[in-house]
């Protein structure tokens, strides 16, 4: 490719550099040692000679930043701003604006920022300065900090001392060691230091910390893919699974340069800088929506698609992604003529190159015409193709050079950049000027040729031709000649859709309103610069080195709402989203279907109008969703100020079966019905071993009674005897003693015993038998007399309830109260004991409870059993006086 040839090749962009941004074009860096991505899709070299824009084509200087050595080079989160550290002091470049200013004079090898500090790595400690301007603060001081980073909205240093944690209040040590120089990366809860020939993971979480050996020491590090570390090691770069915690299969590049630095721009392909050289390696690539950053992308259509060419071949536009033709890009390589320039398709498909005009017909590719091919237009049924060296050459339909039109012909200059044809009129652009060729009498004559140079486009919107010249802007014909509009100076393209006048140029598109330039919403400044545009199914396609921008509405004043697009639950495309299952996985895909390329747009997305979160694209993928309703709002924007937003998507998460109502109902139902059948069976079970224990309990009674009678018969026919007898006879009768009396205290019997005397001997043998327990007796029955029958009762009552309460209860004090009302008994026996079992109360087998209830089922009263205020138990009997009226008649009276 001869030297004229290149200049032309990349003219757009050097005059753009020149004239536009503050940078001056330049060959490949040298002693370059960082590389960071702007917002701009522009990547950013740090060099000994200060810092370098790369467009994917051209280097050039960013003059609004000192020439001089700069040591570390880092962005904010937007990327939007780049901070530059160079010979003492550390500067801010607004990478959209083009404008740089001193920010901080601190002396830095590393930077990071986190919010809205940035924290700079000095022999001294860590500078943190505001971005605010309001001051610095210091931590770490007086240890040699290698490299700070920011993950997770918290700062991480690497010193001479270890690994630290940092913030605005405090800082504290996580792995402690001694240091010489080392890398640091983060990735989810890990953080990785590359030390020596030792990689350290850090757990945040639980803070423990693992090593692995390498081979070498790593001279670069950066995080690729959110789960691989990129090393750059003994001139070979290596990905590093932090899954699966070793090295994959595989180098990526094999170079054997010493890298300075790796770094993974937005399409994840990683760069390695070397000191002279950079290599871009794309062997693990992604789906990209477009491929690597290319100067030459320049749009044209087919019968089927939109087409793209590129650096590296042709590229077609199916289902919202680039897809490349690879058949005609082998052939395109083999014939060393992958640099695509223009396109064209009807019936056949003509490339042109920088290395020729070339046909693709029946999967054959064949060249027609050398050189350096600029444009291709059909025209009156034959090919016009635009050539650096040769003029205007034309082909007819059988692919046979017709004419050429050069500078034998009267052409101003051999470069034509582009053709039109109005009526009989050929406008030919070229280097020097605007030609004008009669189709009719074969002359030809020149335009604007002292005025403006180089004309780039030349189109016609109703009767009037519109002239692009390059770094001289827009220009319409008149009958005084052309006259110049306000319009951007850089035009790169225009193009005519629906009656409108589409204007692309290097600070984004634009539209012409009754002959006043107007800008497109979100595309003007450094949003999108575009260098091709073509009309295709209804819409207006703008291309730039690494986007595109597809713009469907003719005024282009509002952007359109954001909808769904597509919805993918397990993997499968679904219709309509209505309800999903908990465990299923869920990804919606948002689009206004104005943008086909959704790098310009931030997107952000509220999920139960909880907060808006931010995503790289229009994507947003669930994992676990709670069941219930659920809703989601996407929003996206340009300049981060104003946003089309989509309406609320609603959906319903169910969870599995055994989750849902339905089925928790009737589990209840189920649990309620096999309770009530258990309680049922339990007391008719619990009443018949009741019923078996009284018939043991009074079958065991007399037996005991039948045997202490007969030991008693025995003992008092003994006792009559001799002195011998009279010992056994005794015996006999202690021994029937023994038997008889827990029958009598078991029944409570009073005999013919009054219930005063009663209650009193039972007080007396209580204090005898039972020496450090305390009785109460607080009775109040009246004066009316009590029956027989009911003073046995209340006596039987009270002495069952002092047998548990000293044998069982094991109680040191005891309370008998009893209260006489007109209408009621009321008999409370109280204890400090250590009470009674829920069991033993429920279940009932103890002789003195089962017959305190016999006593209450007796008198129609009601017996209760609760714990008392010292941990006791509070025994009551309470029955009704009217309904026992006729144990009254016989006279007693008890006070006690």
């Amino acid at each position: 490719m001869s030297v004229k040839t290149r200049l032309y090749s990349g003219l757009f962009f050097i005059v753009y550099c020149l004239f536009s941004t503050g940078v001056s074009a330049h060959d490949t860096p040298k002693n370059m040692t960082q590389v960071v991505q702007g917002k701009n899709g522009f990547m950013y070299f740090a060099s000994h000679e200060g810092l370098y824009k790369y467009d994917g084509y051209h280097f050039a200087l960013v003059e609004s930043l000192p020439g001089e050595w700069v040591y570390s080079l880092t962005s904010n989160a937007d990327k939007s701003t780049l901070y530059a550290a160079s010979n003492g002091r550390i500067y801010a470049f607004d990478v959209l604006t083009g404008r740089a200013e001193s920010f901080a004079d601190v002396n830095s090898k590393d930077m990071a920022v986190n919010g809205s500090h940035v924290y700079a790595a000095t022999a001294q400690g860590v500078e943190v300065i505001s971005k605010k301007g309001t001051g610095h603060l210091q931590a770490l001081v007086g240890q040699t900090v290698f490299k700070v980073i920011s993950h997770d909205g918290q700062v991480y240093a690497l010193t001479n001392t270890g690994l630290w944690h940092l913030n605005l209040n405090h800082q504290r040590q996580l792995i402690k060691m001694t240091v010489h120089s080392g890398l640091i990366a983060a990735v989810s809860d890990r953080l990785y230091v590359a030390h020596e020939n030792t990689l350290y993971s850090f757990d945040l979480i639980t803070e423990q910390v693992q090593q692995t050996s390498l081979e070498t020491t790593p001279s670069a590090m950066t995080i690729y893919k959110n789960s691989y570390l990129a090393m750059a090691m003994a001139g070979e770069v290596r990905l590093y699974s932090t899954l699966d915690k070793q090295f994959v299969a595989g180098v990526l590049n094999k170079s054997k340069l010493f890298f300075n630095s790796v770094y993974a721009d937005s399409q994840s392909n990683l760069w390695a800088v070397a000191d002279n050289e950079y290599e871009i390696i794309t062997q693990d690539l992604n789906q990209f929506n477009l491929p690597l950053v290319s100067r030459y992308n320049v749009l044209s259509r087919d019968n089927d698609s939109l087409l793209m060419g590129t650096d590296a071949g042709v590229y077609r536009f199916i289902q919202r992604q680039f897809v490349a033709m690879d058949a005609l890009n082998n052939s395109l390589k083999y014939a060393q003529s992958s640099e695509v320039t223009t396109i064209a398709s009807d019936k056949v498909m003509l490339v042109g190159t920088t290395n020729g005009l070339y046909v693709w017909q029946n999967a054959q590719l064949t060249k027609l015409v050398d050189g350096y091919i600029l444009g291709i237009e059909r025209i009156a049924g034959c090919w016009l193709i635009a050539t650096s060296s040769q003029g205007v050459v034309v082909i007819d339909d059988n692919l046979m050079v017709e004419k050429v039109l050069n500078v034998e012909s009267g052409l101003a200059a051999n470069e034509i950049l582009a053709t039109n044809k109005f009526e009989h009129l050929l406008y030919i652009s070229t280097g020097n000027g605007l030609s004008v060729y009669n189709v009719k009498t074969g002359n030809i004559s020149h335009s604007l040729t002292a005025q403006i140079g180089k004309v780039s486009k030349v189109t016609m919107l109703g009767n009037n031709v519109y002239v692009a010249v390059y770094g001289g802007g827009l220009y319409k014909q008149t009958s005084n000649g052309f006259t110049l509009l306000t319009s951007p100076r850089f035009i790169t393209d225009l193009s005519v859709f629906n009656a409108n006048l589409y204007i692309a140029t290097t600070n984004g598109l634009f539209t012409l309103v009754d002959d006043s330039v107007v800008a497109i919403p979100h595309t003007e400044k450094q949003y999108f610069g575009a260098n091709s545009l073509m009309a295709y199914n209804g819409a207006m396609y703008g291309v730039s080195n690494n986007g595109l921008l597809g713009l469907s509405d003719t005024n282009l004043q509002h952007d359109k709402r954001l909808v769904v697009s597509a919805i993918n639950v397990n993997s499968d495309r679904v219709s309509m989203l209505e309800s999903v299952q908990q465990a299923s996985q869920l990804t919606l895909y948002f689009s206004n279907f104005d943008y086909a390329l959704a790098q310009y747009y931030d997107y952000q997305y509220s999920h139960n109008n909880g907060d808006w979160i931010s995503v790289n694209e229009p994507v947003v993928h669930f994992t676990q969703l709670n069941e219930g309703e659920h809703s989601i709002v996407m929003r996206g924007s340009l300049d981060g100020k104003h946003f089309t937003q989509s309406a609320p998507i609603t959906w319903r998460v169910s969870g599995p079966f055994y989750q849902s109502g339905v089925f928790i109902s009737l589990c209840a139902v189920l649990i309620i019905t096999l309770f009530g059948v258990l309680s049922l069976v339990f007391v008719k079970r619990h009443r018949q071993m009741r019923e078996v224990f009284r018939r043991m309990r009074d079958t065991k009674q007399q037996t005991a009674l039948s045997q202490g009678f007969r030991k008693l018969v025995a003992g008092s026919h003994l006792c009559q005897g001799d002195d011998l007898q009279l010992s056994d006879g005794l015996l006999q009768l202690d021994e029937a003693k023994d038997i008889l009396l827990p029958v009598v205290f078991s029944h409570g019997a009073l005999g013919n015993t009054s219930l005063d005397d009663g209650l009193r001997m039972l007080s007396a043998n209580t204090s005898l038998q039972y020496s450090q327990t305390e009785v109460e007796f607080n009775l109040a029955l009246g004066t009316k007399a009590l029956p027989e029958k009911l003073s046995q009762d209340i006596y039987a009552f009270i002495n069952h309830a002092f047998i548990n309460a000293l044998q069982h209860a094991q109680a040191r004090y005891i309370e008998v109260s009893g209260k006489r009302s007109k209408n009621d008994f009321v008999i409370t026996v109280q204890d400090d004991g250590k009470g009674m079992a829920f069991l033993d109360r429920f279940m009932r087998f103890g002789t003195g409870l089962e017959s305190m209830h016999d006593i209450a089922r007796s008198l129609d009263g009601r017996l209760t059993v609760r714990k008392g205020k010292m941990n006791g138990t509070v025994v009551q009997l309470k029955f009704s006086v009217k309904d026992n009226a006729k144990h009254l008649k016989t006279r007693e009276t008890v006070s006690l």
